[in-house]
């Protein structure tokens, strides 16, 4: 059951501070809620960083960047992936029952993924304008 007391007292501190007491306690759950929104909506903006400039691109010069922030994107969403355990599945088994199945393969791609995008991320953190 929801604690509406929390939640509006919630709203008034992001409202006041910009963040609240719960994004403080989980900082990189809130991050990686919030920064794949972020970088998605730079995509396409009115430049990009010089390194990521393509002169011979027509209509797109930029394409470089919007990939590179897509990458950083889904880096934070691997985050969240394996903070919330989405590699685990339930698989049937011969019994009739079901055992939690830990998918390996699901949780080296998202490494690889987070991997990329958080280096991403940090080697380019001065570029994050619009």
């Amino acid at each position: 059951m929801k604690n509406y007391f929390k939640e509006i007292k919630w709203f008034v501190q992001r409202g006041r501070y910009g963040y609240a007491d719960c994004d403080v306690w989980d900082i990189r759950h809130y991050l990686s809620e919030m920064l794949p929104k972020l970088l998605r909506n730079l995509k396409g903006g009115v430049g990009c960083p010089s390194d990521f400039y393509d002169s011979k691109a027509e209509n797109n010069e930029c394409h470089k960047w919007d990939e590179a922030l897509e990458a950083m994107a889904q880096g934070f969403e691997a985050v969240k992936f394996l903070d919330t355990c989405g590699y685990h599945r339930w698989i049937d088994n011969e019994k009739g029952g079901k055992r939690l199945e830990i998918d390996q393969k699901a949780i080296d791609n998202a490494k690889k993924k987070m991997d990329k995008g958080l280096k991403l991320f940090a080697d380019n953190f001065l570029g994050l304008w619009d």
